[in-house]
């Protein structure tokens, strides 16, 4: 008997397939068969949400971004963190998201232009996200900075270029984050 869904709730399904298989067989040896049969649906009907397999990495990017983004913004909003602790939760969040995703992350090698799709919707959200925190880390007299936007495109985008470099360590990440901020060594504990 077939069963019929919302097409969101349908889409969410297929998304949610094609990411646990991504996982698993990694985006090059997953097929969208494979996508259908582990969603328990049709090709047929994974062709009708997705035109292609990249439309769905895409879907799944966009997912994990939505995601990441909930998760950061629950951060940002927590009032009894100061600037120094949502620092250091935000760090942890991401590199978090980086070490469940580490597959997705490890596109670079294999199809660079998933991993930069990845790394563009990070790290956008990223800039967009903590505009707020580097003000509130300036009101609290933790940070003195000329021009913070700037400042956070250095420093997102330097970071996502070293782990795509292989740099992956986030005690490494969080010196070269206190030393960028002017912030004393050993003030950011990522976990």
């Amino acid at each position: 008997m077939r069963i019929t869904k919302e097409p969101e709730i349908r889409r969410m399904e297929i998304v949610g397939a094609a990411k646990t298989l991504f996982e698993e067989l990694g985006v090059e040896r997953t097929s969208m068969a494979k996508i259908a049969q582990k969603a328990k649906v049709t090709k047929g009907l994974v062709y009708y949400y997705f035109s292609s397999k990249e439309e769905l990495v895409e879907a799944v990017v966009e997912g994990l971004a939505m995601e990441t983004d909930r998760m950061l913004m629950e951060i940002l909003e927590d009032e009894k963190q100061d600037f120094l602790e949502k620092l250091s939760n935000i760090l942890g969040l991401y590199f978090g998201v980086i070490r469940k995703n580490a597959t997705l992350m490890a596109l670079s090698n294999t199809n660079p232009g998933v991993f930069e799709l990845v790394k563009n919707k990070l790290v956008e959200s990223a800039i967009y996200h903590t505009k707020d925190l580097i003000s509130q880390g300036m009101k609290e007299g933790v940070l003195q900075i000329e021009y913070p936007e700037y400042t956070l495109k250095i420093l997102i985008g330097g970071i996502a270029d070293l782990y795509q470099e292989g740099m992956e360590d986030p005690k490494v990440m969080a010196v070269l984050i206190e030393q960028v901020l002017s912030l004393p060594k050993g003030t950011l504990q990522i976990l």
